[in-house]
């Protein structure tokens, strides 16, 4: 029973992995154009309504349970982001954000949450913060190669950052209550950096897209911080389906 709970959790369903990918090239492809929105929307719902209508059929109940627990803290997100966003733009009357792009904000936010929560459910703790820090690294990697065709000593040198993300998927593994650590003031370093917080609480806040960069960059980093806090034994992957 143990051994088929442990296989379920490193096979993730076809449809959703499939998804998910969808899901992300599509947000990065609205920045083109916004006809890219219903790709991201049908790659969001799409998997989900297909079961519910009994169509597709590839989950066990072992992975209903994941489903069902990663779309309720998703649920819980939304709420909070769409409470927050309405007491500011009560309270602050300066802002300027259109109702559209803070509902494309909330839906954003409600997805990656559920993302990130279906992935912990699958993968424990430390495999996930490993495995999207390997996902970080290579990104960077290949965004800093084909940024600096032209300049082979910019390219090396700025390739150079992406080191950082490796030695802490590394570390994740072995010991992730300091990585935990590290990954919360990493992201706080990057939030810092770019004046994430200070964008975000300006007078339009999606106009410079300081909000996407929060939950799409900053956003897993700290989400892998605190969920590598909770493991607990170092050296050991928690499991998390327990819980689910």
């Amino acid at each position: 029973m143990g051994n088929a709970r442990e296989e379920n959790r490193n096979r993730p369903a076809l449809a959703t992995l499939i998804g998910g990918a969808v899901f992300i090239v599509g947000i990065g492809l609205t920045a083109v154009s916004w006809w890219f929105l219903p790709l991201v929307a049908a790659a969001a719902v799409v998997p989900g309504l297909l079961r519910e209508f009994g169509l597709l059929r590839d989950q066990d109940e072992f992975q209903r349970q994941v489903a069902r627990r990663a779309g309720y803290h998703a649920y819980l997100t939304g709420l909070i982001v769409m409470f927050a966003f309405s007491t500011a733009f009560r309270v602050e009357t300066q802002l300027e954000a259109g109702f559209g792009e803070v509902v494309e904000f909330v839906l954003i936010v409600s997805w990656f949450t559920w993302f990130l929560s279906w992935l912990l459910s699958y993968w424990g703790p430390q495999r996930m913060a490993q495995r999207l820090l390997m996902a970080f690294g290579f990104v960077w990697l290949l965004f800093n190669i084909l940024g600096n065709l032209d300049s082979l000593v910019a390219m090396v040198m700025q390739s150079l950052l992406a080191a950082p993300f490796f030695l802490l998927a590394w570390v994740a593994r072995r010991w992730p209550r300091p990585a935990g650590i590290i990954l919360i003031l990493t992201g706080l370093f990057f939030a810092n950096m770019f004046d994430t917080f200070e964008r975000v609480f300006s007078s339009d806040p999606f106009d410079n897209g300081a909000p996407f960069v929060l939950v799409l960059f900053i956003g897993p980093l700290v989400a892998s911080g605190v969920a590598l806090l909770l493991v607990r034994q170092e050296g050991k992957i928690e499991e998390q389906s327990e819980a689910a």
